[in-house]
């Protein structure tokens, strides 16, 4: 039910009533905590931007629903069924960033689990409906002898997997085959090709070179395509997010997506230094100004609460990242022209916000009608494609710039690409057979752990979490990814006294 909304006070980490407030062309997130007062954290430096993907789902802050934060009390803990999963296999790494608060130096323990607390997780996990995608992470998972195994066990409980990883050990040609081999997602760390990059996020300027021979290996092993994770900082790499995005652009063979992950305060005062804060639009912008002349829009992956209504007659689309709230994670797609990556500006005739707000509007209009149609049913999955072509083609075709888009004959390829999505063709097939829209990397902006402008009415629908063993009752348990760090290093401290010399013979 809405109510009041919730954020954390930036110095006792209460959960306090909190509210937005935009003030000289930012965002602000103004809390009120009963013991230390008014505080006030950067939500974001953009405010247009911020507000306008509000605008494109038809937001109404008023009457969204909202939490409390207190997501290891939760009563709705049971109704959340999130898409993606992330499970820390330990907090032990071969690196120690600064900026990093997930290792033993920020911590002040050991966190490496045993075996026999896999498997009850990926056992708790695997029973959900659907299973989500589990993604190991740390610390550095690859630090773990029994990494294998541990991959192993989620896989034979029918649990897709991934790895997040720093990449040190993938420069290792037989350990990145042997990972490789097990057909596990990579997700690899990688903030560009300056070394003076990684001196300045990561504390170690010679992890630039092992980071590329890392990918230099997966290229060569992996049969997959894979993801590059980056964390981008004004006044760091800002300037160098170009030849990050020509360099996925040259091996786009193995690379599909690249994620972009805002530089969080999360260090404690002293550990680290920055001169100015980075946040979600930040990045967009940064992205567009490394194409000079082209227009990149980003625009919020809440966008697939309403797509997935009028694409779900079509097959449907599984955004990991979707649904969840306008201020929450942005996207876009570039498209290789087979020279370098064109943002999707560069296919239309008008922007690509204002296409998509007029999406929303349009599947308001016939929701209603296809709430009543069962997709699972041949007939009436026909009837719903019929009905949103119906709804879709003028606004579609009126907006692509089809010079630019479509191959041949323009004419007979939009009727070849109508009729074909119509009688249940594959949409990606179609748009590769009649259209310029050549091989495409998904850019998807993350918040990550940002608790100071972190706000519940963000959580309600979250897809995405951290998943664990409840030491108190070893019933397997999630809790929002950007809420974990609040309460991360008290469950794990139980955790490792739970498992004791196991946990101990695990580390070892």
């Amino acid at each position: 039910m809405p109510g009041v909304n919730y954020g954390v006070c930036a110095k006792c980490r209460k959960r306090v009533p909190a509210k937005h407030a935009i003030r000289d062309g930012k965002v602000y997130l103004i809390k009120d905590c009963p013991d230390c007062g008014i505080t006030e954290s950067l939500a974001s430096s953009r405010a247009s931007a911020w507000q306008r993907k509000r605008d494109i789902c038809h937001y109404d802050a008023e009457t969204a629903p909202v939490c409390h934060l207190n997501c290891t009390t939760c009563s709705r803990q049971a109704e959340h069924r999130p898409r993606m999963v992330f499970v820390d296999v330990t907090n032990r790494c071969d690196m120690n960033c600064p900026i990093c608060i997930a290792n033993i130096p920020r911590m002040g323990f050991v966190f490496h689990p045993p075996l026999p607390y896999f498997e009850n997780v990926f056992d708790g996990l695997s029973k959900l409906d659907p299973k989500p995608a589990v993604h190991l992470f740390g610390g550095e998972p690859a630090v773990r002898k029994d990494l294998f195994e541990i991959i192993r066990m989620a896989q034979e409980k029918g649990l897709s997997v991934g790895v997040e990883t720093n990449g040190l050990r993938l420069a290792d040609e037989a350990y990145c085959r042997k990972l490789c081999e097990t057909g596990v997602r990579v997700l690899l760390g990688f903030d560009g090709r300056d070394p003076r990059t990684y001196e300045k996020l990561r504390g170690d300027a010679s992890a630039c070179g092992k980071k590329l021979k890392a990918l230099e290996n997966l290229k060569k092993c992996s049969t997959r395509k894979q993801t590059i994770m980056c964390c981008v900082a004004r006044g760091v790499n800002d300037t160098h997010l170009r030849d990050l995005i020509d360099f996925c652009h040259e091996n786009r063979d193995f690379i599909s997506n690249l994620h972009l992950i805002p530089l969080t305060e999360t260090w404690k005062e002293g550990e680290f230094e920055t001169d100015v804060h980075t946040t979600i639009e930040d990045v967009e912008q940064i992205v567009d100004d490394a194409f000079p002349g082209e227009n990149v829009e980003f625009v919020p992956m809440h966008l697939a609460y309403h797509l997935n209504k009028a694409l779900r007659f079509f097959g449907g689309v599984r955004m990991t990242f979707g649904e969840v709230h306008p201020n929450c994670e942005s996207g876009t797609t570039l498209f290789s022209d087979g020279n370098r990556y064109r943002p999707v500006g560069h296919y239309l005739n008008r922007p690509l916000a204002e296409i998509c707000e007029e999406m929303v509007t349009r599947i308001e209009q016939i929701s209603g009608r296809l709430d009543r149609l069962d997709h699972h049913r041949a007939l009436q999955r026909l009837r719903g494609r019929v009905l949103v072509a119906r709804k879709f083609a003028g606004l579609l075709l009126g907006s692509l710039d089809l010079r630019v888009s479509m191959k041949g004959n323009r004419f007979l390829s939009i009727l070849r690409l109508l009729g074909g999505l119509v009688i249940g063709k594959s949409l990606s097939h179609q748009f590769r057979k009649h259209t310029n829209f050549g091989p495409t990397m998904d850019m998807i902006i993350l918040p990550f752990e940002e608790y100071h402008s972190l706000d519940g009415a963000r959580l309600c629908h979250c897809k995405g979490g951290f998943a664990y063993e409840d030491p108190d009752d070893g019933v397997v348990k999630t809790i929002p990814i950007c809420s974990w760090s609040l309460f991360q290093e008290d469950i794990e401290r139980k955790i490792s006294e739970k498992y004791g010399d196991a946990l101990a013979a695990a580390a070892s």
